[in-house]
């Protein structure tokens, strides 16, 4: 017999689905299953009402608990649109002291801010008013308050408020007020060492960071304090030289460095205009890129002269020229150019030997030599000292040397006297450290080392060594760099006037001095340069007039201060090197 599968409905007006019909008409197993199906949905259905109602009973607790709190502590509560480390129970960033241990750099604190937080749909939210309510509270105008006001859905209205600021603005009468506890980055000595230090954004990211603080965020530094290298007194006299230097020469800017000659500590670093991290993120960037440009670590300059340094160094360390070698310097050289090279001041003498070609700063004597030594020896030397490629420090914001497009005899010729190349200052400084230190790489660092710190890499032998410095001291002593000479200290060092490249030409000069001290062994390198320094009366605009006496200033304070004694004798380099050396 045939089975047919209907449904039933029973006097309850139950629907019972896909039953056999013969089970249903049969007895008590039908019953008993019927049955079962009613308790069963009836079970399922309570179950499902539980759940429902245990949610909601929750969620009403939580949303009460919520209200309660914004209400009774709306400074506590933190509404930001976007989570970040300010928010952080732990101080999020080390403190940063000098290499004292004494000054501190950098402090990071708890403080109050305030902050409109438009909950409400923008038709309902009265910024007008807003803005009027709040400006007497704010002491700010109502319209800069109102395109402030404008901006988002969350909008800082003031930070580092007192208690009593934080009453009266509860009061004013705008419930869309609220208060946030966050963590503040502090500089005390406000632009000193700025361009070190960097500056951090509220939210304590990278990418509104720079500097140091920059270098902390990227390798996740969770140290409780930081001792850099550098020395706040030797920092402030190198700033505070650079500015009078800027306003006595009426120059666009400047900048130097200061380093450990032997283990690459930099003890002050400086880049004029330069800004304070506590108010630098209130303005814009393309308002503040003048004073946010690192001029040690980001430019490339073509240093004019002291790039001689190199070209007598290389010669000499590759055995092709002896300081007594003479040179012709009122040769025509005219190769691959339309008039004969030209030195700045024509000597009054037709030969000099290796050592004057220096003291002299002869153009003309140092391409003779450039020739002698060749092209590749050349290319390869300057790399060697790092000069061509980007230098490494804790900090990201480091310039990348402009090199010239062909590599010819040419520009073998205008590198030799410090044209046709730029270089970022700071590798310049480090170069010149192995060429005065006896001989050894360094790698410069904000970091403290240990004394005996040393990269066992030779650039050139000791004999070379000092024989630069022989030569140097006789620039300083008797040349060029007579300006930065202070007594005691046997400084040696090099002048460099370049004219600065502009599009289509030049415009103005970059004048600079590049030394050491104590010249017999040197522990310190300074480098210093102005950006366009104007002529003064009875005067020029070269590095002799300016950079010179700046770096002499700067040495007789900073001396005494690094322990450094002066000598009540001098130390004739003559009994270390002779002329005839090599």
């Amino acid at each position: 017999m045939r089975k047919i599968r209907v449904s039933i409905i029973s006097k309850k007006n139950r629907i019972v689905v896909g039953d056999d019909i013969q089970h249903l008409l049969n007895g008590k197993e039908s019953k008993n299953k019927r049955y079962f199906l009613e308790n069963n949905h009836i079970k399922t259905a309570r179950d499902r009402l539980k759940i429902a109602l245990y949610f909601f009973v929750v969620f009403f607790i939580i949303f009460s608990i919520r209200n309660t709190f914004l209400s009774v502590f709306p400074g506590e509560v933190i509404s930001e649109p976007k989570r970040s480390l300010a928010l952080s129970l732990k101080k999020p960033l080390p403190d940063i002291y000098d290499r004292t241990g004494k000054n501190l750099l950098v402090t990071t604190f708890k403080t109050t801010r305030a902050a409109i937080v438009k909950r409400s749909s923008l038709n309902s939210f009265d910024i007008h008013k807003t803005a009027d309510q709040l400006s007497p509270y704010l002491n700010e105008d109502p319209n800069d308050l109102l395109e402030r006001l404008s901006k988002g859905k969350y909008v800082e209205i003031a930070n580092d408020i007192s208690e009593k600021q934080q009453y009266d603005l509860l009061n004013s009468g705008v419930a869309e007020v609220e208060f946030h506890k966050v963590w503040r980055r502090v500089y005390p000595s406000k632009s000193l060492a700025s361009h070190i230090l960097g500056h951090s954004n509220r939210d304590f990211d990278q990418k509104a960071s720079s500097g140091f603080e920059r270098w902390l965020y990227k390798n996740e530094i969770k140290d409780d304090y930081i001792n850099l290298s550098i020395n706040l007194n030797v920092q402030n006299h190198l700033e505070n030289i650079l500015h009078e230097a800027i306003i006595e020469f009426n120059a666009e800017a400047s900048f130097g460095v200061i380093l450990n000659a032997k283990n690459g500590e930099i003890l002050a670093l400086a880049s004029l205009p330069n800004f304070d991290p506590n108010t630098i993120n209130k303005f814009s960037h393309s308002k503040t890129i003048n004073q946010r440009f690192n001029r040690v670590l980001q430019g490339s300059y073509e240093l004019g002269s002291v790039m001689k340094i190199f070209t007598l160094a290389m010669a000499l360390e590759e055995e092709k020229v002896n300081l007594s070698d003479e040179f012709d310097v009122w040769k025509c050289l005219n190769k691959s150019r339309k008039k004969c090279l030209s030195d700045y001041r024509k000597s009054k003498v037709q030969y000099l030997n290796a050592a004057q070609c220096l003291i002299n700063s002869s153009n003309i004597c140092m391409a003779q030599i450039a020739h002698i030594v060749g092209l590749e020896t050349q290319k390869r030397f300057l790399s060697e000292t790092g000069l061509l490629d980007e230098q490494f420090i804790e900090l990201y914001e480091m310039g990348k040397p402009n090199l010239p497009e062909r590599w010819n005899e040419l520009s073998m010729e205008q590198i030799s006297f410090g044209q046709g190349i730029a270089v970022v200052p700071l590798s310049f400084a480090s170069a010149f450290a192995a060429v005065v230190n006896g001989g050894y790489l360094i790698e410069p660092t904000l970091y403290l080392r240990e004394n005996n710190y040393s990269t066992n890499t030779r650039l050139i032998s000791t004999d070379v060594s000092k024989s630069m410095r022989y030569v140097m001291r006789e620039v300083v002593r008797t040349g060029s760099g007579k300006k930065a000479d202070i007594e005691g200290y046997n400084i040696i060092g090099k002048t460099g006037t370049a004219d600065k490249p502009c599009p289509g030409g030049y415009c103005g000069r970059v004048t600079s001095f590049v030394g050491a001290f104590p010249g017999n062994n040197p522990e310190y390198v300074i480098l210093v340069s102005l950006d366009n320094p104007k002529e003064k009366k009875g005067r020029g605009s070269s590095a002799y007039w300016n950079a010179a006496p700046v770096a002499g200033k700067i040495i007789k304070l900073i001396a005494p201060q690094l322990n450094i004694p002066a000598q009540t004798k001098y130390t004739n380099f003559h009994e270390h090197v002779s002329l005839n050396s090599q």
